[in-house]
Formats: C-alpha cells, structure tokens, sequence
C-alpha cells in the first residue's frame, strides 16, 4: 500500500489487532501487514518482513542484520565489508601458514567487530558501564580457566590406538562433557549481570549483554587452545594449508558465530518483558521459545563434539561446523524477530512525527514503522530519544531539498525537515578494526618468532649420543596369541605402562611423559602387501595425516616389510592445538602381519632429548619401542 494522498493521514482497522491505526504496510501497534497477502505467514510471526532489517525476509541467512540487529540499515555495509575482510585474513594466512596472524584473525575478528558495533549503537552509553566490564571479564576469565581445566586431558585423548573405536569414556568426557560445559559457561556472564539488573529491560540490551560474554569466552579460550603454536614461528612449514583452512573455518567462523547465536538468544530471553497489558496472548510463550532455541543449538553443538573425537576426514568436520552455525544464526534471527514483535514496547505516540532509521521515512511514533514493518526498538535508546527530540518539521512544496529531506509516509502528505540518522563512518570502522587486529597480529608474530627454537643441529663429536641404557628384552613378559600364530614380548605391567592385551595383541598405554599408546598387534594379511596394511591402518583411524617419510629397511621380527612416519592435527571446536606423530610398521609371513604402531605427541628429537643420538623419530615412545619391534616372532619361528 502506497503512502496517502490526501490533506490529512488516513487510517483503517488492523484485521489482528483490530486497532484504528495509520494507513500503510504495516501495523504500527503489532507489526503484522494491514493486507493479508500470501507468504506472510502467521501474525504471531510475520515470517515475510524481518523486525530488524527492512526488506528482508526473516528466513534470510543474513550476517549483518542477524548479529548487528541495532544497526541503521545502511550502516550495515561497513560492517559487512569487514565481515569479508574477516573471511579474507582467514584464507590468506591459511595459505601462506603464517599460525600467529591466523590465530588472531580468528580469535579476534569478529569480538572486536562486535565491540565496535556496541560503540556505533551507543551501547556505552545506555547500559552501564559496569555491566559491559563484568561481562567481558567474566568472559575472558572462564575462557582461559576452562580451557587450562580441560586442556591435559582432551590432549591426552588425541593418542587413539591404529584400528579401534572410540572408547565410551572418551565419547562422554570429550565428546559431550567438555562441548556443553563450554557452552553453558559462555552462558554464565548474561546470568549473572541479569540476576543484577531487574528494570528497565529490552530484548536487545539482552541480546549485547549475552552475545558479549560468549564473544569473549570463545576469542579467550581460542587463543588459550592455539597458543602452543606460537612455538612453531613465524610460518608453520610443516603443516598442511588444508589443516589450517580447515581450522580457520571452524575456530573463526563457526566457533564465534555459534557462541554468538547462543549467548545472544539467552540474553534475549533474560531480558524480554511483557507488555504490561498482556493483550498478545503469545507473549508468554516468547521467552520459552527463545530460551528452547538456545538449548536445542546446545544439544546440537554437543553432537558437534561427538563429531570431533571421531574418525572423520577434517573437511567433513568443518561443513558440519558450519552447518550448525548456520542453524543457530537462524535461530538467532527468528528468536530476536519474535522478541522485537511481542516484547513491551515505548509510549505511543502516534500523532507525532518521527524518522525511521531504516527506510529514512517519516512516520508516525509507534512500536512499529508503518513503511518497512521494522520495530521502534529495533535502535538504540539514544537514537530513539535523539529523533524525539527533535522531531520532523513539514516543509512547504516550494522550498529546495536537502539531504535533511524526507518523504511523509502514513502522516501529513508532503516531505519533512528531519536530523539524519548517523551513519557508520567505512574509514573510521576500517581504521579501528583494521589497526586491532594488526597490533595483535604483530605482537603474536613476533612472540613467536622470540619463543620458536630452530631444529636442532648435531655436530659430532660431542653430540654423539650414547648407547642405551635400559633392561633388556628378555627380563619383559612375552605375549603368545591364543592360536599360537604370534608371541612378542611387551613392556612390565608398571608405573610407566597401563597394559591390555586382546587376543589379537598388547596395547601399551604410556602414562609417563608426554603420554602416548604402543600397540603389538597382529591383522590376518588377506594377500595384501605390508605398505597396504600399514597406510590403510593410518588412513581409517587418522585420515588427515601428512606423510613425513617412509622409514628404510623396516623389519618386523626380523622380516622385511615396510615402515611410515606421519603426522596428524587434531581439530574441532574444543580442541586444544597439538602435532600427533603416527609410526606404524608392518611385516608380513605366512599371510599373517605382524604390526608395531605407535602414537603421541610430536617432541622434536635434539642432543639434549632422548639418547642424544640423531633421530627423525619425534616421539617420545620411540625411545622405547625398538626393543619390541624385533622382539615377534610368527609360529615356527626359532627361537631368539
């Protein structure tokens, strides 16, 4: 419906609210469109017009309108150019594997994005100051607490035996306990500065408050989880550029955007107040609903941390990362639509003019504009109070436009005198932005460029190493399978081995050190060669794994077969940074292969590490590994 014509506002009923209201699109009292067309869906929801984005519909995956929704409407575009330049620094850094600047990008992009969009919707002035600070510091504190809590034992699970399952405990403590105990501390910030803040409440200041505390959770406890490749230096050589885009799509994009749906849903739902004439009946129902889209984006998230602790190849794991961002970007979206059309709304005053933000008409001063359907709230107070204070003049027909110009729409036909709308400044956010993240990003390049040790050089002598020192062989227990196809010997049951033996082998969990599982095993050889036992081996438990190079002359008991060393990268949302080296060696006789395997974290080997002697091992458990290797024998073997 067109503005009116005539000398005087018309008006006519609302079909929902059965209100006399100004003519136009949409209701100015309940927001629901004055005529029913197709695709509008149900008044209580209005699914064809988002509450805070003119023009857009509310099932739209838009960034911008979803998770800036206080902004004017053409301010959004600086914002959505550093959100591009977000995703920009992701892949750039990625490519050229440069961990430190990465690690900033994505820790840090969109947090101090949203900070700036605080500043812009003077969120520093209308909520107190005290409330900003305590959320942030609540934030950034149980970020690092939490991640320093949990961070030895999900590192300790990334040694996972060649060829098994993923035990039970693991899928509870790593799989579920730690994903949802993330999520509901990130939730603890908006709670506690609700519990101290009981008036003056709109879904919006909610949502700020929320999205904040989980914003600066996730950034702390990313930083917190990849500082240990700051050691790597500057440019990480040896990692793959798939390892690093993959963990630049999951730590920069998936992780913030889902923390920042979550925590801004709840904060929407603590915050939410009912009009004090609780003449929409569905307003009861507003708070559950949002508080139930934040709990099924928890359960969600907590199958995401099922799908990282198991045997997945790492882009897999990122499109399902994404997905779920995108779930609960959407949820986000209909939570606040919902919260901005039934929440309590400011004094009416439908006989005065006002300028919209959004689509810069001048409207009438309700909860909703009659033009583009978008809520009153849908701005900050300031700006809200800044446009009622110096409301809209009407200007005579003659006179000049200016760029204080603007149409009537649903008042008095004609054009009107009014303040502009401020507008995001593209230099200033740019500048802003732009010189955080390069302060940040210089100052973690160069710690690691201070902290990085260079590989270790041998210069022999003195750096000869010397001869081992420890028990022989023959003092450990020997293992024999039940059929007595194989034996081999295997580390005492002690302080430094947890041991469990299967009918197919030992498996030897180091509980010492850096940690790490040994296994001895056996695998019916099925006419396959010994280099297609051992790859196959590695490629269905570790499918992302980066050869590091084939190990010569490899022999099992003593029999030629074939030997690989690879390195893998764990991912996932809650996974804490650590390079796993993977030693697998494979012989076969008798189509029966007889397999020594060994997984744990990556140590670089050095004169002062180990037995001194020059080694592109890597693993600690390697030290102690070589005497088992030789140590099997098939059935009829003689004995040694």
């Amino acid at each position: 419906m067109s503005a009116p014509t005539e000398d005087s506002p018309t008006t006519m009923e609302c079909r929902v609210c059965q209100t006399e209201v100004p003519a136009g699109e949409f209701c100015g009292l309940c927001g629901d469109v004055l005529t029913e067309r197709r695709g509008t869906g149900p008044s209580w929801l209005r699914i064809s017009a988002y509450g805070a984005a003119p023009g857009e519909h509310l099932l739209l995956p838009s960034l911008a309108s979803s998770l800036f929704p206080n902004l004017p409407h053409k301010s959004r575009t600086p914002f959505r150019i550093v959100l591009a330049l977000v995703l920009i620094g992701l892949v750039t850094f990625a490519t050229l594997r440069m961990p430190a600047a990465l690690i900033t990008v994505a820790a840090l992009g969109l947090p101090l994005l949203f900070l700036l969009y605080l500043r812009e919707t003077d969120a520093f002035r209308d909520l107190p100051a005290r409330d900003l600070l305590l959320t942030a510091g609540l934030g950034i504190t149980l970020g690092v607490g939490w991640v320093l809590l949990t961070g030895a034992a999900v590192a300790r699970s990334y040694g996972v035996p060649l060829g098994t399952g993923i035990a039970a405990g693991r899928l509870l403590r790593e799989g579920l306990g730690v994903p949802v105990g993330s999520m509901l501390l990130m939730l603890v910030p908006a709670v506690a500065v609700r519990l101290l803040r009981q008036s003056n409440r709109e879904s919006l200041d909610g949502f700020m408050i929320g999205a904040l505390g989980a914003l600066t959770f996730s950034a702390a406890a990313t930083i917190t989880r990849l500082a240990p490749q700051f050691a790597s230096g500057m440019v990480a050589r040896a990692r793959p550029i798939s390892s690093l885009l993959v963990e630049a799509g999951i730590r920069g994009i998936a992780v913030p955007v889902t923390a920042a749906a979550i925590g801004g849903l709840i904060g929407a739902a603590l915050w939410f107040t009912r009009p004090a004439s609780k003449a929409d009946q569905h307003t009861g129902y507003i708070r559950a609903i949002l508080a139930g889209f934040a709990a099924a984006v928890v359960a969600v998230y907590a199958g995401l941390g099922l799908v990282d602790v198991s045997h997945i190849p790492q882009w897999l794991q990122l499109i399902v990362h994404l997905s779920v961002a995108m779930v609960a970007l959407l949820l986000l979206r209909v939570g606040l639509h919902l919260a901005l059309l039934h929440e309590a709304h400011d004094e009416i005053h439908s006989d005065e003019p006002v300028l919209c933000p959004h689509c810069n008409h001048v409207v009438p001063d309700m909860a909703f504009c009659p033009a583009c359907g978008v809520a009153t709230r849908a701005a900050s107070r300031s700006s809200r109070n800044e446009r009622r204070e110096a409301r809209p003049t009407s200007r005579e027909p003659d006179e000049p436009t200016t760029d204080e110009t603007h149409p009537g729409y649903s008042v008095m036909a004609g054009t009107y005198d009014a303040t502009p709308v401020r507008r995001t400044s593209y230099a200033r956010l740019l500048r802003t932005w732009g010189a955080g993240i390069v302060v940040v990003a210089v100052a973690l390049v160069g710690l690691s460029v201070v902290i990085h040790k260079p590989s270790a050089r041998y210069i022999c002598p003195p750096d000869c190493g010397h001869p081992p020192t420890g028990e022989p062989v023959e003092v450990n227990p020997r293992f024999t399978a039940p059929d007595g196809s194989f034996s081999v010997s295997y580390p005492a049951p002690g302080a430094a081995y947890k041991i469990t033996t299967s009918p197919t082998g030992v498996r030897a969990d180091f509980l010492g050190g850096d940690g790490g599982t040994m296994q001895l095993m056996s695998r019916p050889a099925n006419g396959q060669t010994a280099e297609d036992i051992a790859k196959g081996l590695v490629d269905a438990t570790f499918p992302d794994t980066k050869t590091a190079y084939e190990i010569p002359n490899a022999m099992v008991g003593y029999m030629p077969g074939y030997g690989l060393v690879a390195d893998c990268w764990p991912q996932g949302a809650n996974s804490n940074y650590m390079r796993m080296r993977v030693i697998a060696m494979v012989s076969v006789k008798n189509d029966l292969a007889l397999i020594a395997a060994a997984v744990g974290p990556f140590r670089q080997f050095g004169p002062d590490f180990g037995l001194g002697k020059p080694s592109g091992a890597n693993l600690q458990l390697a030290l102690d590994m070589g005497k088992y290797v030789n140590s099997f024998s098939w059935r009829g073997d003689p004995p040694r």
